[in-house]
C-alpha cells in the first residue's frame, strides 16, 4: 500500500513514499511523478542522496486515491504557510484591462509600468502561475496559464516557471528592488481534479524559490480556485492578485 515516509523530498513540503509490499527497502518512490529510486548510502553527516532505477510505481485505483489525499493535505498545509495568501483577493475583474495576457499554450507575458497589469482568463483545470517585482517605481509583472501538459511532470512545471522568469525579467534591463513575489492561482475542483498537478506547481516554485540566482518568494496560492465545472479569471499588478470565479 502507498503510503508517506518522513524522509523530506528535497526542498518542498513533501516527503518521498513508499509502498513496502511493492518495492524493496532501499528504494523510495518520487511524490510527484511515482519514478522509483534507490538510496544510496551517505558519505558522512549529509542525507542518503538517491538514485534512478528507471522504473516507475504503478497506481492502481486505490493507490490514486491514496496519492490524491496526500496531495491534499500537503497542498494545504503547503499553502497555509505562505506569507501573502491575503494578497489573493477576489474581485471584478471585468472592468480589469491587462497589458500582457497569457493564454493556455502560448507561454508567460509580461509587461512593466507603475501600474502594469498581467493575466489570463479561463483557467478551468489550468494554473495561473503569476510573478510581480518592483522596478524602482514600477512593476515588473507576468503571468503563464498552464495546462495540463504543462503540469505532468514536475521537471516540465520546473521548466514554466522558468520561462515566466525569463519573460519577467526581458521586459527591462534594470535590476529589481525587492524579490519576485510568486502567486499560483486556479483549478477546479471536479471528479476529475488531479491534485498531483497542483502538487508540481507548488513544489517547483518552492524549489526555485530555495535555488540560486535572482531572488524569488512563493508568496501566495489558491489551489484549488473554485468547483465543479467553473473557471477563474486573474490578474496580478501594483495591488496584489485579483479574481474572479465565472
Amino acid at each position: 500500500m502507498l503510503q508517506e515516509t518522513t524522509d523530506p523530498f528535497g526542498v518542498t513540503s513533501w516527503t518521498w513514499l513508499t509502498d513496502p509490499d511493492e518495492i524493496a527497502g532501499d528504494e523510495l518512490i518520487d511524490p510527484f511523478d511515482c519514478k522509483i529510486f534507490r538510496v544510496v548510502p551517505a558519505q558522512g553527516p549529509q542525507p542518503a542522496p538517491t538514485a534512478p532505477t528507471g522504473e516507475e510505481y504503478q497506481l492502481d485505483g486505490d493507490d490514486q486515491v491514496t496519492l490524491d489525499a496526500i496531495h491534499r493535505t500537503v497542498l494545504a498545509r503547503a499553502i497555509a504557510a505562505l506569507p501573502y495568501n491575503d494578497r489573493i483577493a477576489a474581485g471584478d475583474t471585468s472592468r480589469l484591462h491587462p497589458d500582457a495576457e497569457a493564454t493556455m499554450g502560448d507561454g508567460p507575458a509580461a509587461a512593466i509600468d507603475a501600474a502594469a497589469l498581467a493575466g489570463t482568463g479561463g483557467v478551468s483545470p489550468c494554473v495561473a502561475v503569476l510573478a510581480r517585482a518592483p522596478v524602482g517605481g514600477r512593476w515588473r509583472v507576468g503571468c503563464s496559464h498552464l495546462s495540463a501538459d504543462d503540469m505532468d511532470s514536475l521537471q516540465k512545471a520546473r521548466d514554466a516557471i522558468d520561462q515566466l522568469l525569463t519573460s519577467l525579467a526581458a521586459v527591462s534591463p534594470d535590476a529589481n528592488t525587492a524579490p519576485v513575489e510568486l502567486y499560483v492561482v486556479g483549478g477546479c475542483e471536479d471528479d476529475n481534479v488531479a491534485y498531483e498537478e497542483f502538487a508540481r506547481v507548488i513544489a517547483a516554485a518552492q524549489m526555485r524559490a530555495a535555488g540560486p540566482g535572482p531572488q524569488v518568494r512563493l508568496a501566495g496560492a489558491l489551489v484549488p480556485a473554485c468547483a465543479g465545472e467553473r473557471y477563474v479569471d486573474v490578474y496580478i499588478g501594483a495591488g496584489g492578485v485579483t479574481y474572479s470565479v465565472q
